[in-house]
């Protein structure tokens, strides 16, 4: 008779046990095949809970199957706005040449490098925002100590985006390659090398006794008087 009662008492026991597991249902906990995904999961997941070699797809490795995980790759930014979403060190392609930002040297492939644009004060992730590079020397004119490349430093190039152009010694705003006078004293860079005084300085004039605008070493009557100096007694 105490043998039959303690029987009975054991399978109640057992009967609790199996009804809840630290208040987890059966149907919750159970894993039909053994693989460490609960059936439950597995079904959400698309695996065979009867199959072991089934199992789901967890990239991250965070207890979420991808099929059912926002972020597969654990990153921090949702799959939905991730351009790769099972990698955890790209999120963005902004040029949308299947290379991550963070990997990519040229973000906007615009041809200049995220690096250069930096430099440049350009947009690295617009490729409209494009450094300006007067000489296409691949160094825009921010950076570029010679902007035109003539060969003179912007320092001392009064006219840094015109490589034709150096000087301009009477400050008139035209470069003295294309001013006929480059010191503005009236007298043509021409006519000064005639007369021998130096066209890039004003205090250097051609002495013109007689005001015709030949400068005594060319004019042939100094005084004009009509008598050429050659048979002027008194030239002057």
């Amino acid at each position: 008779m105490n043998m039959r009662k303690n029987v009975v008492v054991l399978v109640g026991v057992f009967m609790v046990a199996s009804v809840s597991l630290s208040g987890v249902s059966v149907a919750e906990s159970d894993d039909t095949d053994g693989d460490s995904w609960t059936d439950v999961d597995e079904e959400a997941c698309g695996s065979d809970s009867l199959d072991p070699n089934s199992i789901p797809q967890d990239y991250d490795g965070d207890g979420i199957c991808d099929g059912t995980d926002e972020d597969d790759d654990n990153d921090g930014v949702s799959d939905e706005y991730d351009a790769f979403p099972l990698d955890p060190s790209e999120i963005d392609d902004t040029d949308g040449d299947f290379i991550g930002d963070n990997a990519d040297p040229d973000d906007d492939n615009d041809g200049w490098t995220d690096v250069e644009e930096v430099s440049c004060q350009t947009d690295s992730k617009d490729a409209a925002s494009v450094p300006i590079d007067l000489d296409g020397d691949s160094l825009c004119d921010i950076v570029d100590e010679d902007d035109d490349n003539d060969g003179v430093s912007d320092e001392y190039d009064a006219f840094p985006l015109d490589p034709s152009e150096i000087d301009d010694t009477d400050g008139d705003f035209i470069g003295d390659n294309a001013d006929p006078d480059d010191d503005n004293d009236g007298w043509t860079d021409v006519e000064e090398v005639s007369c021998q005084t130096d066209s890039k300085d004003a205090a250097s004039v051609p002495i013109d006794l007689d005001g015709d605008s030949l400068c005594d070493i060319v004019d042939e009557d100094d005084d004009n008087d009509g008598v050429s100096d050659e048979y002027d007694a008194f030239p002057l």
